[in-house]
């Protein structure tokens, strides 16, 4: 049966409702499902052996973009870092270049439990003069942005570099993952500026298990933690892949959807059983009466003397104050 999304008031009462249900959800969840991991194919380029050009044979698990005339890619034995072979991309010495001019390597990657991409590099000009980073640049590209490049580094070799994923593609789609090297000047560079590539690779969150749905802090748990970051964005209408828009089966593309019962399910679905921190004797005197003065009885506008209902308006005002303090 497809799960119908709750629409309610802003009011605590509705908050309140989604962060009580984990008493009763969480008991369900059993499984604990993980989007799949970020896997770099052929990362050390040792699939295919020497290829003389990329454009005639492109490496295993890579398409490539050489601009003929301008650059030039291969496999050899160049510089290898992990394995036997590396990947070697230069610009050639006496081509009339425009700015931004580019040779990359790509493919299609998975980065929603991507942690880091590490790499190495070696630059380098055939010359042995240094790298003019005015002249031209090493870069590491998602989706056509560039995310990392070597522009604070010179001619010189350097291991496990490192960019550090962003959350905007930890979305569960496939984004295109690229290295190369452009150049950021217009003419002839009279020099041959040169990469070598190797060892590039995925770090993964929790020890390769990846991140749960619902793990919104990225801590490898689903917990109180999450449940409070929740809170803070229910019933508000994010973007379709925003942290707290765990469940899709009803969002109308342009509006988002809403964080309401839907989103929860998924969150409480991979609960890790942090009772707790959760667990408080309100759960215990749910909808029981209690005496005016007892401590779980938060919400006084609607007691009648002798006595108040433990309800949903009494977590309300607990669930506006989760996780809170009362140290300034």
């Amino acid at each position: 049966m497809a799960m119908k999304k709750i629409i309610v008031t802003r009011q605590g009462v509705g908050l309140a409702v989604a962060l009580v249900g984990i008493t009763m959800v969480v008991l369900l969840a059993a499984n604990l499902v993980q989007a799949e991991g970020c896997e770099i194919v052929n990362g050390s380029f040792e699939d295919d052996g020497i290829i003389a050009d990329i454009t005639a044979g492109e490496p295993n698990g890579w398409d490539v973009n050489v601009p003929a005339g301008k650059f030039v890619g291969y496999v050899r034995r160049d510089w290898p870092t992990e394995g036997g072979f590396n990947l070697t991309l230069y610009a050639e010495s006496f081509a009339s270049f425009n700015p931004n001019d580019m040779v990359i390597v790509l493919q299609d990657v998975n980065l929603t439990d991507a942690n880091e991409v590490i790499f190495d590099i070696r630059m380098k000009l055939l010359s042995g003069m240094a790298w003019d980073p005015e002249k031209a640049s090493a870069i590491v590209l998602i989706d056509d942005e560039v995310v990392w490049d070597s522009n604070e580094l010179s001619s010189g070799e350097y291991l496990n570099q490192v960019y550090a994923v962003e959350n905007k593609y930890r979305d569960g789609m496939p984004h295109t993952l690229s290295f190369g090297m452009r150049v950021n000047a217009s003419g002839y560079l009279w020099q041959r500026y040169i990469t070598d590539w190797d060892y590039i690779e995925c770090t993964e969150f929790c020890g390769g298990g990846g991140l749960l749905a619902g793990d919104f802090n990225r801590d490898c748990f689903v917990d109180t933690n999450d449940l409070k970051l929740m809170a803070d964005v229910w019933l508000d209408e994010p973007a379709v892949y925003d942290r707290g828009n765990l469940f899709h089966g009803d969002d109308v593309e342009g509006d988002g959807g809403i964080v309401s019962f839907g989103d929860f399910a998924v969150l409480a679905g991979n609960w890790d059983g942090d009772w707790d921190g959760l667990r408080t004797s309100i759960t215990d005197i749910w909808l029981n009466p209690v005496g005016l003065d007892d401590e779980n009885n938060l919400f006084h506008g609607d007691d009648v003397q002798p006595s108040g209902i433990i309800n949903f308006l009494d977590f309300a005002v607990f669930a506006e104050n989760w996780l809170g303090s009362s140290y300034e």
